[in-house]
């Protein structure tokens, strides 16, 4: 080869290394980064300023089982930091593009113009995990998972399993081969742990999530799941037949938007008033505190109850609201039949692939007390087995899964609610309903995952329909639930 040739490689070859920043565990050369490369792995992360792009250092390192110190390259030297649990720690430590290049942004601190960092501490041993996944959006979250397998060269196994909870606890106790880490509802808490199917997560938890998705999935003192994300209750608004109501408006708005529609002889609005899931919001909002009480019993019998059946049945009396199963409902929703149904967040992807013009806006404001209705909060999270094989690696890869960049970018995609507060923020720029979910979550419910919610919710279902055909009266209806929830419990 000529010598200008050489000599030209040698060139283009030192200028790719003097954009590169070099990432070393131990000393030891782990991965090496171009600037332009980094960018593509970069989202919007919490940092000082506005429009602040960069990437969590847990990802350009291998996964750890423990940590105690970074040595930070500059141009004019090197930064030694250490942090209390830097394994821990490392998911929210941020590698942020600046001006001049890189900077790294911890707790309380920032270094300018990265060069490379050097990791001490001592690397997971692994190469294979299997997760079983659940509910919608598993598609997006396998390419999540995949793309923490590239980026560590770990093999995962992700398997789709409808009840994983139930299909948990039964290989669990026949002896068969359990996975590393399983998608859990908050419902399925109390069966999972009295089965000691699954581990407390209390010594795990991550920094940085709401308050509400820890109480979802607590029960007797202890954590037994990490949130991942939950979706609210929300009214479905079908624009070709009315305008969007405001995000503050009242039941007496609702009634007169869905008078109109009667007027014109639409349905003006249908959800499914056959189960708790509708009644709750009104229940909350008519003065009710809390569904399970301390000692763990269910008062159904109540007066906030006793409001909230009564103005439903108003409702379907004066032609206003029409009871109907979930799929008639969500059908004639979508062939415009009706003008407004009660659904969750989760209906929002299905509606846009069909492209029927719609709105989802928060629950509206009880006029009569100024409470507003209060959508059910369902929170889909991950627990890990007791039976795991690979624990430690299990739990980085729930911090990786929690963090920042997969938080918003998975559920803006779907249209969830971030269980990461920092993630909540950044999405509501990616999805143009997040406004009106964090409206309503603000004042949601969370479902309990008190075994007592199982009993109420499935008691209520068969009940209500007694009200709802006027074969009983509200009180009535009632009376006889709390005794068959009360007989349940005892």
């Amino acid at each position: 080869m000529p010598k200008k040739s050489i000599l030209f490689l040698l060139l283009v070859s030192a200028s790719v290394s003097l954009n590169a920043l070099d990432f070393t565990l131990n000393g030891k050369p782990w991965k090496s980064f171009t600037s332009e490369k980094l960018q593509t792995l970069s989202y919007p992360v919490p940092a000082e300023g506005n429009n602040a792009v960069g990437i969590s250092i847990d990802e350009l390192f291998p996964p750890m089982y423990d940590a105690w110190k970074m040595n930070i390259s500059i141009e004019d030297g090197l930064i030694e930091k250490k942090e209390t649990r830097l394994a821990d720690q490392l998911p929210r430590i941020y590698l942020i593009k600046t001006d001049s290049e890189w900077a790294l942004k911890g707790p309380g601190w920032t270094v300018e113009d990265v060069q490379g960092i050097d990791l001490r501490g001592e690397k997971l041993i692994t190469s294979k995990l299997e997760i079983w996944t659940n509910w919608e959006g598993e598609d997006l979250l396998k390419e999540e998972i995949s793309r923490y397998a590239e980026l560590h060269n770990i093999s995962i196994n992700t398997v789709s399993v409808p009840r994983p909870d139930s299909k948990l606890i039964a290989v669990s106790g026949g002896g068969g081969s359990v996975p590393d880490l399983i998608m859990v509802q908050s419902t399925y808490m109390e069966s999972l742990s009295k089965s000691e199917s699954i581990q407390n997560l209390d010594y795990m938890y991550p920094e940085g999530l709401i308050k509400e998705g820890r109480e979802a999935f607590s029960l007797n003192g202890k954590t037994w799941a990490v949130p991942f994300y939950y979706d609210a209750q929300m009214m479905f608004i079908n624009t070709g037949l009315m305008e969007t109501p405001k995000n503050s408006w009242t039941t007496k708005d609702y009634e007169t938007y869905a008078l109109q529609l009667k007027n014109r002889e639409i349905i003006p609005s249908a959800w499914n008033a056959y189960s708790s899931s509708f009644l709750i919001p009104f229940q909350i909002s008519f003065g009710k505190k809390t569904l399970i009480e301390p000692d763990g019993s269910v008062i159904i019998n109540d007066e906030a109850n006793i409001k909230s059946l009564k103005y439903i049945l108003s409702l379907q009396e004066r032609g206003l609201m029409e009871p109907m199963e979930r799929d008639a409902m969500t059908s004639m929703f979508v062939s415009g039949d009706v003008g407004m149904i009660i659904s969750a967040s989760y209906s929002i992807p299905y509606f846009e692939k069909l492209g029927i013009p719609f709105e989802a806006v928060p629950l509206p404001i009880n006029s009569e007390t100024g409470i507003r209705l209060s959508g059910l909060l369902d929170f889909k999270g991950f627990a890990v087995p007791k039976k795991s094989r690979n624990t430690a690696a299990a739990v980085r890869l729930i911090e990786y899964l929690c963090g920042t960049g997969v938080q918003q970018r998975f559920t803006a995609a779907v249209s969830k609610l971030p269980a990461s507060e920092a993630a909540l923020e950044l999405a509501a720029e990616a999805n143009r309903y997040m406004k009106q979910l964090t409206v309503g979550s603000e004042t949601g419910t969370i479902i309990p995952p008190d075994q007592a919610f199982g009993i109420y919710k499935n008691t209520m279902w068969k009940m209500l329909r007694f009200a709802l055909s006027g074969r009983m009266t509200p009180e009535a209806v009632l009376e006889q639930t709390q005794k068959i929830i009360n007989n349940n419990l005892q």
